[in-house]
């Protein structure tokens, strides 16, 4: 390639190129030339920027976390309403400034020192010593590559030290100690209202009222731009299936590698978490007496939600789990395992025997497997010869001719990807890549695309501006909608209903037409709250005065508590042991250097491209 290119620059075209070139810079300016070298910048901070990979990559994380904590995955409408995009910037905003000060201040952490935290680090062990395979292993599970997993601990380093500088060891007077126990032992009682959202109803909305909601609320059915280009994939799938693999190489392909083809022992497996030991043991002693689905009711158990899957035993992770898993009968419960996620029982539901397999058997997993391999050089010398063909002014259709790779042609792509239907085109399922055609007019030279195996050159067709789509297109989702809407409307009335009604010790009425009871706690505190509340309502409930109303929502329920009781602390111990001491140090020193954050930004002056930010977040949902 940079031969051809070196030939290529004593050319007669390129000189009269490289005249065009220098004549546009004297003219317009290479500013002008170079206009849209920011659209990719997302944030800028000083001389710094932020790209637009690194919003999405931070967007994705906060994504995760947000549907692991719903135990369900969002959709890009739902995230952006509940602001993670926001989140994801806010994030990056001061991960950018805290780098800026790291580096000012000199705070340096070596690669030596890292790989030794790396090596002593048990999660990367096996039998006590450090194993590549696993680290290599658990890495790939979290997104990681070595290299960014090991600049990742250099950065998590500096910031240790200076956290260490700024919340240096703090001095913890007593009167403290004395208000945090009060805080965390005073009690509460209260009287609460648990509704399910099932009973909730509301009337489905007539054809008219749609139409209503629809000319209402249209502009929040339009769809964004999109683009259509034509795609030359060079890739190792596309190209195997034109390579011939004969009978004798699938035999020595079988023979050098007969262990790969092993089919190990997997087991299917059930793993029910507990909070403490004793409800684990008492869950352990009923299996016996119980049928199955009788325990789980019991217990609250779910069962889909704890089935791991058929597996093998080096796919669990947990190595204690893992033993204990492989040394159990079919049908069978385990005693309780205090694992590396917590106090567990595992049910072993199948075993799935090993085999080894004839030739017979893979062959044609063998045959893929030699065609992809000779495919994967096959691409590296295709990507040559259509890069000079590029350069020597043909086409990418008239190299997909020449080359016999077949052209595919893309319609109505957004700038996440996606189709019409508001899938993801896998196919094209790079975010670089898209990025580079929405920076693109019709007619621009577009880079070709590495990807892991291969490369993608574009040409782009068509720019589609933004339109609202038709009723006909979206009734279906005006009617999720509209009632949605009713939803929430109706919820809030009965909410304020309730409230009203416990303030006023008025709320029979509304009890027996939802045919729901009026539930009356046992005193609980912060340390020992009500295991049934989500973590929030604890917080606020036990924030609250007497009397005083607060409400909570999950994804499939309503929850309006009052304050009954308020049981101050008669205990007259203090608690003073050392766990409770360096938690408290822990947060006074987390404050300290919250404060020295906020103090941070404000001494930098942040810019966001907005224009960028919104074209990445305009909402394909609808």
């Amino acid at each position: 390639m940079l031969d051809t290119l070196r030939k290529s620059v004593t050319g007669p075209f390129v000189k009269i190129l490289i005249g065009i070139l220098i004549l546009s810079f004297a003219v317009w300016g290479i500013q002008d030339i170079f206009g849209n070298f920011k659209k990719t910048v997302a944030i800028e901070i000083d001389d710094y920027e932020v790209s637009l990979d690194q919003v999405v990559t931070e967007y994705n994380n906060q994504l995760s976390i947000i549907s692991s904590q719903l135990d369900r995955q969002i959709s890009l409408r739902e995230s952006l309403e509940l602001s993670i995009d926001e989140i994801a910037i806010e994030n990056l905003i001061r991960k950018m400034v805290l780098q800026i000060e790291i580096n000012k201040l000199g705070i340096d952490i070596s690669e030596e020192f890292v790989a030794e935290q790396i090596v002593d680090d048990d999660n990367f062990k096996i039998d006590g010593r450090f194993n590549k395979a696993r680290y290599e292993q658990l890495l790939s599970y979290a997104g990681y590559d070595d290299e960014t997993y090991v600049q990742s601990e250099i950065n998590v380093n500096k910031q240790n030290q200076l956290f260490n500088i700024i919340g240096n060891r703090t001095y913890i007077p007593n009167i403290l100690i004395e208000m945090v126990d009060e805080f965390n032992k005073t009690e509460r009682v209260i009287e609460y209202i648990d509704l399910p959202k099932s009973k909730i109803v509301v009337k489905t909305p007539s054809e008219r009222e749609l139409l209503e909601f629809y000319e209402k609320f249209k502009n929040g059915y339009k769809k964004s731009e999109t683009r259509d280009f034509a795609a030359l994939i060079l890739d190792p799938e596309n190209i195997k299936k034109d390579i011939q693999v004969t009978r004798s190489q699938i035999n020595e392909y079988f023979n050098t590698n007969l262990d790969s083809f092993n089919i190990s022992e997997t087991r299917e497996l059930y793993q029910f978490f507990f909070n403490d030991e004793v409800t684990a043991d008492n869950f352990y002693d009923d299996s016996y007496e119980l049928e199955f689905n009788e325990l789980l009711t019991k217990y609250s158990q779910s069962k889909q939600q704890s089935y791991l899957g058929s597996v093998g035993k080096d796919e669990i992770l947990d190595f204690e789990v893992a033993d204990a898993a492989y040394n159990m009968i079919e049908g069978e419960f385990g005693e309780p395992i205090d694992g590396m996620l917590g106090i567990s029982v595992l049910y072993l539901e199948k075993i799935n025997p090993g085999k080894v397999p004839t030739v017979d058997d893979v062959a044609d997993e063998i045959q893929g497997e030699i065609q992809f391999q000779e495919a994967i050089d096959l691409v590296e010398m295709l990507y040559f010869e259509i890069e000079d063909d590029l350069l020597n002014g043909i086409s990418i259709e008239e190299a997909s001719a020449k080359h016999q790779i077949e052209m595919q042609y893309f319609k109505e792509i957004d700038i996440n990807g996606k189709n019409i239907q508001n899938d993801v085109v896998e196919e094209i399922n790079h975010q670089e890549l898209i990025q580079k055609i929405f920076n693109s007019e019709i007619g621009d030279f577009i880079e070709v695309h590495d990807t892991a195996n291969g490369y993608i050159w574009t040409d782009l067709n068509s720019i589609n501006p933004p339109y609202i789509k038709s009723f006909a297109e979206v009734r279906d989702l005006v009617t999720a909608d509209m009632i949605k809407k009713r939803k929430n409307d109706k919820e809030s009335e009965i909410i304020k209903q309730l409230e009203i009604g416990l303030i006023n010790n008025q709320i029979q009425e509304l009890v027996d037409s939802y045919q729901i009871e009026i539930k009356r706690s046992e005193p609980f505190s912060r340390l020992s709250p009500i295991r049934e509340f989500s973590e929030d309502f604890n917080d606020r409930i036990l924030s609250a005065n007497i009397d005083e109303v607060i409400t909570g929502k999950s994804e499939n329920s309503v929850l309006v508590g009052k304050v009954a009781e308020i049981l101050p602390n008669i205990q007259s111990e203090l608690e003073r042991d050392q766990k409770f001491i360096d938690n408290l140090d822990l947060q006074m020193r987390n404050d300290l250097f919250e404060q020295y954050l906020v103090s941070l930004e404000d001494n930098y002056t942040v810019k966001l491209y907005q224009e960028n930010i919104d074209r990445l977040f305009n909402t394909q949902s609808q």
